[in-house]
């Protein structure tokens, strides 16, 4: 059994995504290839960004099947929410389930059109200190008025989950991705917005500057930003480290 969901727009890729499961292990371009696997490919003209969903444990199988929407599904979802509410991220154009014999998921895969960038949020630390500056304030005032202030919480609000394109009135579009673990709040507090920005990577100083930039286009004390950014930052390190070592 399958379960799919097409944008409208995409409806003559039908056929191509009706057969993702077999076709996936063929593409060649893969971007990310662990847990999740990520690949580009290009059918009829159009270049496509295909995630698929690595195995879950054998009870977020069945959550996922009769609980809750998939991750495939939810990424699909969250991906025209955020487009209906002007923020960018690749257009979607669809999503696909596939279920075993007693209806419990199996493998799900979210195809979106492949966004050209310039360069991830990740990439910052090559650059010079002023176009480092202009781009750390740039996405400071896009965390606080566009994502934040309309409720916007990516619980994964990673480096490496922020497309950036360069504009050629010398700004910058940012471009969110991996998009299944997004909420949407009607409100968030000060803490929860400097909380959402603590898995950002990079040094205290590059933290401090987006809090400082964060704080000032929020109306609040920079130098408070500052400090609870690093306090949510250290706490979440701290956390990563016991949940390793739980691991092992």
């Amino acid at each position: 059994m399958i379960k799919y969901e097409i944008n409208p727009g995409f409806n003559c890729l039908k056929n191509f995504i009706l057969s993702m499961h077999e076709l996936f292990p063929d593409f060649e371009t893969t971007l990310q290839n662990s847990r999740n696997h990520v690949k580009v490919t290009e059918h009829n003209g159009i270049k496509l960004c295909i995630k698929s969903f690595g195995n879950t444990n054998p009870i977020n199988r069945i959550v996922y099947s009769f609980l809750r929407a998939s991750k495939a599904e939810r990424s699909y979802n969250y991906a025209l929410k955020l487009l209906h509410k002007n923020i960018k991220t690749p257009e979607p154009v669809a999503f696909i389930e596939y279920f075993d014999k007693n209806r419990v998921l199996s493998s799900s895969y979210y195809i979106s059109i492949y966004q050209e960038h310039d360069f991830l949020l990740t990439d910052i630390f090559d650059f010079e200190l002023s176009d480092r500056l202009d781009v750390l304030a740039s996405f400071a005032r896009y965390a606080c008025n566009n994502l934040h202030d309309n409720g916007i919480f990516h619980k994964d609000l990673s480096s490496g989950n922020i497309l950036i394109k360069n504009r050629a009135d010398g700004q910058y579009d940012f471009y969110l991705i991996d998009l299944n673990r997004i909420r949407f709040r009607k409100r968030l507090s000060f803490r929860q917005r400097m909380s959402n920005l603590k898995r950002i990577n990079g040094t205290i100083i590059c933290l401090g500057t987006i809090a400082h930039f964060y704080a000032l286009e929020h109306r609040g004390n920079s130098v408070y930003g500052a400090l609870k950014l690093g306090l949510e930052r250290l706490a979440w390190l701290k956390h990563k480290r016991r949940k390793k070592k739980f691991k092992k």
